[in-house]
C-alpha cells in the first residue's frame, strides 16, 4: 500500500494506431478461441512499446526491401506499360481513429499496392502462389482511403547490378521478357464486417499495449 500523503503513480495511458502493414500480425489467429490477442500480436505490441520508450523503431533489411524501395518506380512503369494507364506514386499518409497507412497508388475507385518482386525465381507467376499476404494490409487502406476495391500488383523488373551479387543473373535480368508476363494482381472488395474485426483487434492491442507500458514505467 501507499503511506498517507504519498503520491500514487498515475497510469500511462497512450492512443496507439496500428500501420497497415502491421495488420497482417495484427490479426492473426490465437490458437484458443477464448483469447483474443495471438503469440504473434503480443510480440508485434511489444515491439511497440520498446519503440515508444527507447525512441527507437527497428528496421528490417533485406536486399529484397532495398530492391522494393529502389525498383519501385521501375514497377509503377511496367504496370503502366501492361495496363496502358500513367499511375504515379502516392505520397501522403492517412489516419483514422484506429489505423494509420500510405498506399502507393491512389486513383477515384481503387487503392493499389505495388510489390516488386526480388527475382524469377520469387514471381508469385501463378494464382495459386499469390496467397493473401497483404489482404489485411489492403483491407485498412481501404478503410482509411475509402475505396470500394484494393489490388495488390506484383511487379518483376531488372535487379539492380549491385544488389545481384553472386546469384544467378538471368534470374534478375528480366527486362527483355514480355511485359505481361511480369505482372500479376490480386484484388479484394470492401467488407465492414472485416473492418469492425480490426477495430475490435486493435482495441484488444491498446489494452495490452497500456498493461505493458505501465509494467516498464511505474
Amino acid at each position: 500500500g501507499y503511506r498517507k500523503n504519498e503520491k500514487i503513480p498515475k497510469k500511462r495511458s497512450f492512443i496507439m494506431k496500428i500501420r497497415c502493414s502491421q495488420l497482417k500480425l495484427l490479426m492473426t489467429a490465437p490458437r484458443l478461441k477464448s483469447e483474443v490477442l495471438s503469440e504473434t500480436a503480443k510480440t508485434l505490441i511489444k515491439d511497440l512499446v520498446k519503440e515508444s520508450v527507447f525512441g527507437v523503431r527497428k528496421m528490417i533489411t533485406s536486399k529484397a526491401i532495398e530492391k522494393g524501395s529502389r525498383c519501385e518506380d521501375a514497377s509503377i512503369d511496367l504496370l503502366n506499360s501492361v495496363l496502358f494507364e500513367s499511375y504515379t506514386k502516392h505520397v501522403g499518409r492517412v489516419s483514422n481513429e484506429y489505423i494509420t497507412g500510405e498506399c502507393d497508388i491512389l486513383t477515384d475507385t481503387c487503392v493499389r499496392d505495388i510489390k516488386t518482386s526480388w527475382s524469377i525465381d520469387t514471381f508469385p507467376m501463378f494464382e495459386d502462389d499469390i496467397g493473401n499476404d497483404y489482404e489485411w494490409q489492403m483491407r485498412g487502406y481501404m478503410w482509411l482511403y475509402n475505396r470500394d476495391c484494393a489490388i495488390v500488383d506484383y511487379c518483376l523488373v531488372d535487379t539492380p547490378e549491385d544488389l545481384i551479387g553472386y546469384e544467378q543473373r538471368e534470374l534478375h535480368i528480366v527486362s527483355h521478357i514480355n511485359p505481361i508476363h511480369r505482372v500479376r494482381s490480386i484484388a479484394y472488395n470492401r467488407d465492414a464486417q472485416k473492418e469492425q474485426l480490426i477495430i475490435d483487434k486493435v482495441l484488444a492491442a491498446r489494452e495490452y499495449y497500456n498493461q505493458l507500458l505501465n509494467e516498464v514505467t511505474l
